[in-house]
């Protein structure tokens, strides 16, 4: 499995986790399950961002390597 998804479930984890701590079990810390929230939801954002990023330049990396392996594959004419 990708780090990118792996990160994106710990973060999920995470605020279901304070969801459940500080609003559910202690439902006077409302307020740090929002701040935690804010955090949560901006870095969620961003590692989605790079999931995104790093997989189109994974796709982008692999079709210039075909494109070097056809011309690989080209001779060049012989030189007489």
């Amino acid at each position: 499995m990708d780090d990118g998804i792996k990160a994106i479930i710990i973060i999920i984890a995470v605020f279901f986790i304070s969801l459940f701590f500080f609003v559910i079990l202690i439902e006077e810390l409302y307020v740090v399950f929002l701040l935690i929230s804010i955090v949560l939801v901006f870095l969620l954002g961003y590692t989605i961002l790079l999931v995104i990023t790093t997989n189109m330049d994974k796709h982008r990396i692999k079709k210039d390597w075909e494109k070097v392996e056809e011309m690989k594959k080209i001779k060049p004419p012989s030189l007489q």
